[in-house]
């Protein structure tokens, strides 16, 4: 009986105990809730950060206290957010007062790893990525953890066989290992392998950027004659390179001296610094633009000097819209010479609604009748544009000044010709268009869109059809099979009245180019054509719904739903 007791009192005592607790834990929550208005401050920041909008996010996410305590992807989001705006010691302090547990989780350790690396706490590096918690289905995140601990070790003083490590590294980004080594061995002063890795990357176009890193190298030898000669071959090798088209201006007005502005390869920070800013170029390409920032902002944490990296922010920014912070970019990198002021005013006029687009044309144009260099390139940036904004006269005058002015003839030549001639064939002077493709073609012949524009405008003027037709096989076959080439293609043997095989063509170029009206009204025509009335209408009417379908086309497509295809539009065709 006694023990019966015992155990009812035992229970009715738990129960009351778990009672207050819960009512203790709820209490807390709701004074919570009621105290920092979180949930209002936690919804308002999330959806800010699913609009791209980092700094509006902050500072509803600053509103909330002790969220972390309880909300585990609070403190995920809320760090991305300190670090893309900026904020890396805040988020390193944040980090700080959760769990330990945090530390070893990818991005916490990642900020851990960065800021005691720049504070030169570099006994603790080795413990925030030796053993992550989760495992990396991201290849590029293995690839980085693997080159922070050559850094870790490179700052620990651990460089004994660093150059083996990287090549023992089982790397599927050839080109990180290759930077790795450029970077680590400046920073060694290892005069064996600076020579042998420059000799690697002197002629990769991919790699251009990187010779920039040896121009301070050969600054400290006072080596003048070397670094002419790599910024010279550098502009062969890529003539689009802001960077060393702005250091051969210095480098003429003999400022020598600001090629240290940017870099220094014995200043640690800013080796790990340049691992960043190529997994933040890396993320751009895969189109994860939130990602780049973040490492884009760790990498300005480290290296807050190398300011034409905000050029890829400016980017960034621009895909996410987020206008306003682009501009602010933008005047930073404005003022950073004669080749970035052109970047800025161009961008300005490409993105930027605010501004009056013939006062922004107008300024570029001044800034080129004062500026002789690389104009040729400067007139063909400019046309680009004008053509896009259907301004074909003006784009016309532009592009043949910028033809005139080339100096050096190469191999990538034909794309001047090229956007000259897709001027003048929308402006109406097919004569001077066709000379021009076919200028194209003479520079470059195995050049699909070439092959493409040419071959179709042959075809919509019913000449040339054989001709036509031969350049489109090859074209496809360039190509790999592009879905817009494999309609003009379809579209040719149509008009030879071979139906049979331009429905099949047609039918592939269909399913992939789902988005292309053209298409769409090519291929109900053959299904027309070849007695298949009801799938014709079926496919005429998905054209219809497409939201980047022209008027002229819909309103002939919209004809063809009700009526068909009758012996007129075939005599059309």
């Amino acid at each position: 009986m006694n023990k019966k007791f015992f155990y009812i009192v035992f229970f009715l005592l738990f129960i009351a105990n778990y009672s207050y607790l819960n009512a203790n834990i709820l209490e807390n929550k709701k004074r919570l809730v009621k105290n920092s208005n979180y949930f209002s401050n936690y919804l308002s920041g999330s959806v800010s950060l699913q609009k791209n909008d980092s700094r509006k996010a902050y500072n509803f996410f600053e509103n909330i206290e002790n969220l972390g305590i309880y909300h585990s992807e609070f403190n995920l989001k809320y760090v991305e957010t300190l670090v893309n705006n900026g904020k890396i010691e805040e988020a390193y302090i944040f980090i700080k007062k959760l769990d330990k547990s945090y530390q070893s989780l990818y991005p916490f350790n990642l900020i851990l790893f960065v800021h005691d690396f720049k504070k030169e706490r570099y006994s603790k590096l080795q413990s925030y990525i030796s053993l992550p918690k989760q495992s990396f289905s991201d290849p590029l995140l293995l690839e980085l953890y693997q080159n922070l601990g050559l850094w870790a070790d490179l700052s620990n003083k651990n460089t004994e066989d660093l150059n083996e490590k990287i090549n023992r590294s089982n790397s599927s980004f050839k080109n990180v290992s290759l930077t790795q080594k450029i970077l680590i061995n400046l920073y060694l002063d290892n005069q064996k392998n600076i020579d042998l890795n420059f000799s690697e990357i002197s002629n990769k176009k991919e790699l251009n950027r990187y010779n920039y890193f040896y121009l301070s190298y050969y600054l400290e030898k006072n080596n003048k004659d070397k670094i002419n000669d790599i910024i010279n071959r550098n502009l062969e090798i890529s003539s689009e390179n802001l960077l060393f088209k702005q250091l051969f201006l210095d480098s003429r007005e003999n400022k020598f001296y600001k090629i240290d502005k940017f870099y220094k390869r014995k200043n640690i920070n800013h080796g790990l610094a340049e691992l960043l800013y190529l997994f933040a170029n890396f993320y751009q390409n895969y189109e994860q633009v939130q990602i780049s920032n973040f490492y884009l902002n760790l990498s300005e944490f480290l290296n807050p000097n190398f300011l034409s990296n905000k050029i890829l922010k400016v980017e960034n920014l621009i895909i996410l819209n987020n206008l306003e912070e682009s501009e602010k970019e933008i005047k930073i990198i404005e003022k950073l010479g004669k080749e970035f002021n052109w970047y800025a005013n161009l961008i300005r006029l490409r993105f930027l609604p605010n501004n009056n687009t013939d006062k922004q044309i107008n300024l570029l144009e001044n800034f080129l009748k004062n500026n002789e260099f690389f104009a040729s390139e400067k007139y063909f940036e400019l046309a680009n544009f004008l053509r896009a904004n259907k301004n074909y006269t003006k784009s016309i005058e532009l592009y043949e000044k910028s033809i005139a002015l080339k100096k050096d003839k190469r191999d990538d030549d034909w794309i001047y010709y090229y956007n000259l001639a897709i001027s003048q064939e929308r402006a109406g002077t097919w004569e001077n268009a066709e000379k021009n493709f076919l200028q194209a073609l003479k520079i470059s012949p195995k050049q699909p869109e070439v092959l493409n524009y040419l071959a179709y405008s042959w075809l919509e003027k019913k000449i040339n059809l054989d001709k036509a037709k031969e350049m489109l096989v090859e074209a496809v076959n360039l190509s790999k099979g592009r879905g817009y080439i494999l309609d003009s293609l379809g579209w040719a043997y149509f008009l030879l009245k071979d139906f049979d095989k331009a429905e099949e063509i047609l039918q592939t170029a269909y399913e992939k180019e789902p988005s292309e009206a053209v298409i769409y009204d090519h291929y109900g025509d053959v299904l027309w054509t070849n007695g298949k009335q009801i799938q014709a209408r079926y496919v005429w009417q998905n054209a219809i719904k497409l939201k980047n379908i022209e008027q002229d086309l819909k309103e002939s497509i919209n004809k063809k739903i009700i009526f068909g295809l009758d012996d007129d539009d075939k005599k059309k065709s």
